[in-house]
Formats: structure tokens, C-alpha cells, sequence
């Protein structure tokens, strides 16, 4: 097998001819959300059908090639997307995914994709490339999410949503880990089942995280849409009557982070809060495992009420054994119930939100209770092992169809 090379200009030149392929405008690995999704859809999509191709994004610390043989032959290509735009990025990065298909995709099967950026290369090469099998993955909308970000005409806005809608129509196959997803998405190609598909947590095994005091955690990225402004509100009232602490792990030490720094200096909480930076599963893990509760205080955006997500952090700390306290928000009552595996307070009520922390803090067989109910309801319903398989189950069927029709 030839190596793929990458020189710094971003000129592709391969004679390696992947039969499957995992694209996602994401940079991977990160700790985050995303790239624990990444790393388990991929890796089920590259056990059944290799060798296979993960394409991402890269950045000064990622290298643009790499090649591994366990638990599957792969290979990784990160685009070197220049723009600073994070539109002109993700264009620029569409426009490299079309120039790897065009000399690489020869043997292409099945790809599966995670956004339009990704998916409309595809759908375009699927049109000389007849058997190619193409798997839509919806974790966002970016006609939804991208106004969050950036201010954007509404011609613009109105393009992506039809781009959206041609990656939809051309996708063989498309899973969401959002039921409400699932019905936004069914309105759109009525005529094509969507098949729901949530997120997953492996259960937590290892030693927990001994800490002088109590204390909460919040851990994953540090958009607004997080809630982390509110959070910091409700800490500083349990912070007057409670000795806890508060433990933030957020992503990647970015523009957000900083400001949520600036926010604990302004809530005068720099003594109690500890700050991590870029935690792996490792080192997170028996942090979330040790606390008192963790901390879901998504806000009632439209990014989290029309969309829908799958927020990983919540089933994470389900499956450390760990209660969760989170926004009644239909997208956290599709992982939990209140006063079963979880607390919910009301989205935006940092004053509810303390009473609620105080409550778990306070009363440790009801604390106890709900860890329990939690992690048993991890282990039935979101294990990513069963949703491994499922999502096997999926790419066999797909695969069985293009022996049918040839």
C-alpha cells in the first residue's frame, strides 16, 4: 500500500485507495465531546469495513498524516484549512475532501460524514461513483449553529440549508443522537427513515478523585450556550452557605475559556474555583468520579431546543457514578429523569440551580440514590457497546444492498 503525504501547501498526493471513510469538520483528537463521538463512530465504521480513511481538521499541534494498524488499518489526513473564517475554513476544507476523493476514492464503499462540508463532496462523487454507500451523521445543523459563531446574510444562511437538505436526500443512511433531531430531520425527507442513535458512556471503574472538600464539577466546552455564566451565578450562592469547591475542565484554553476566567474574577471565586485545561479521559474521569455532583446548565437557545443534542457530559458523569444536576431541557430529558437519575432545575435560574446543589450537597442518601439509578440507566440504555453494534448493524445492511444491486 502506498502512504498518503500531505506537503505544507496542502497538495494531495496518494496511491492509497481507502474503502471506507469517516469525514468530519472537526479537529480531532480534542478532549471533547465531539472527538469521543469521533472516535467510537469511526472505529465501528473501520472494524467493519477497512482500510479506511479518517479525514479532520488539523492544527499547530496535530499532525496533517497519520497511519495505524490497531484495532483497524487506517490512515488520518487533517486538512490544513488557512482561513481564519470559520465559513472560508470549512469551504476550504470542502474543497480538499473533493481533491482526496478525486485521486484516492477509486475503492470507496461507504463513507460516513458528520456535516454539509463534508457531505457535499460526497454526494458529488457519488454521482460517478454509483455503489457508494453515504451515511449522514446529524449532531448539528450549521444553518442553526453557525449564527452563534459568526453573523452571516440570510442568502448565505439559506444556501447552507439547501446544502443540508441535498446531503439528506443523497444519504443512504441517517443517524442522529437526538430524537428531536429526529423529528426536525423527518419533516425534511419525510420519506426516509432517520434513525435514532444517541451518544454513549463506558461505565467508570477507577479510583476517585480525593479532595480536601466537597466539591461540583463542570467539564467540556465554554460556549454561552453552556450556561458556565449562570453556573458561576449559582456557585457563589452556595458558596455562601457551604464550604464546596468548584472544579471547571473545560475543552481547549480558547477566547471562551478566558472570558469564563474573567467571570470568576468578577464573581470574586478565584480562591474556590480550580481550573483544567485539556484533560484526557484519563485524568478527567476520577475528577468527575470524586465530585459531589456534576453540572449541566445548558441555556434554552435555539442551538438546544430546535436542534436537539446529545450532551456527552451528562451521560459521562451518569456512568462515573456521579449525580447530575442539569437544565429541564427536552434534550436532557431524553437521557434522564428528574429526581430518578438526575435533577433538573429550570434553564436559566441560577437561584434554582443553587437550591438544587445545596439539596444534593445536604442529603447523601438521596445523593446515593440517584448515582445508582443513573449509572443502571447508563448500562441499559447508553453503553457504547450496544450502540457500536448497532451502528455495525447499520453498515452491513448498507453494504448487503450494494452486493444486491450490482
Amino acid at each position: 500500500m502506498g502512504s498518503l503525504l500531505l506537503s505544507l501547501d496542502t497538495d494531495i498526493k496518494t496511491h492509497y485507495q481507502p474503502r471506507s471513510l469517516y469525514a468530519a469538520f472537526d479537529r480531532y483528537p480534542l478532549p471533547k465531546g465531539a472527538s469521543t463521538h469521533i472516535k467510537h463512530m469511526a472505529s465501528s465504521l473501520f472494524s467493519a469495513y477497512s482500510p479506511g480513511l479518517l479525514y479532520v481538521l488539523a492544527d499547530e499541534t496535530l499532525p496533517v498524516y497519520q497511519r495505524e494498524t490497531e484495532p483497524a488499518d487506517i490512515e488520518i489526513v487533517r486538512c490544513l484549512a488557512q482561513e481564519s473564517n470559520l465559513l472560508s475554513r470549512a469551504l476550504d476544507y470542502s474543497k480538499q475532501l473533493s481533491g482526496l476523493l478525486a485521486q484516492s476514492g477509486g475503492e470507496l464503499k461507504l463513507a460516513h460524514f458528520r456535516d454539509p462540508w463534508s457531505g457535499i463532496p460526497l454526494c458529488q462523487f457519488k454521482q460517478s461513483k454509483k455503489d457508494l454507500k453515504l451515511v449522514y451523521e446529524v449532531n448539528a445543523l450549521p444553518s442553526i449553529e453557525l449564527p452563534i459563531h459568526i453573523p452571516l446574510p440570510e442568502h448565505t444562511l439559506k444556501k447552507i440549508a439547501l446544502w443540508e437538505q441535498e446531503c439528506l436526500e443523497q444519504a443512504d443512511l441517517i443517524i442522529t443522537p437526538s430524537q428531536i433531531t429526529q423529528r426536525i430531520l423527518q419533516q425534511k425527507v419525510p420519506n426516509k427513515a432517520i434513525h435514532y442513535l444517541p451518544n454513549g458512556a463506558d461505565v467508570y471503574h477507577g479510583v476517585s478523585h480525593q479532595a480536601k472538600r466537597p466539591y461540583l464539577i463542570y467539564f467540556g466546552a465554554a460556549q454561552r450556550w453552556q450556561g458556565i455564566y449562570d453556573l458561576l451565578q449559582a456557585y457563589k450562592l452556595v458558596r455562601e452557605s457551604l464550604d464546596v469547591g468548584l472544579t471547571l475542565c473545560l475543552s481547549v484554553h480558547n477566547r471562551q475559556a478566558r472570558q469564563v476566567e474573567k467571570w470568576v474574577e468578577q464573581f470574586e471565586l478565584k480562591e474556590d474555583v480550580v481550573f483544567h485545561f485539556g484533560l484526557n479521559q484519563a485524568e478527567l474521569r476520577p475528577l468527575i468520579a470524586g465530585a459531589s455532583a456534576s453540572l449541566a446548565p445548558l441555556t434554552a437557545c435555539r442551538r438546544n431546543m430546535e436542534q436537539g443534542c446529545c450532551p456527552l457530559k451528562v451521560l459521562e458523569s451518569m456512568a462515573c457514578g456521579t449525580p447530575v444536576i442539569a437544565s429541564d431541557l427536552p434534550v436532557i430529558r431524553e437521557l434522564m429523569a428528574h429526581n430518578e437519575q438526575g435533577l433538573l432545575t429550570a434553564p436559566g435560574r441560577p437561584g434554582e440551580l443553587a437550591r438544587v446543589c445545596i439539596e444534593i450537597l445536604t442529603q447523601q442518601d438521596m445523593s446515593y440514590k440517584i448515582a445508582q439509578s443513573a449509572l443502571e440507566h447508563v448500562k441499559q440504555h447508553f453503553n457504547w457497546a450496544t450502540i457500536n453494534q448497532t451502528l455495525k448493524a447499520h453498515y452491513q445492511q448498507l453494504l448487503n444492498e450494494s452486493v444486491i444491486e450490482r
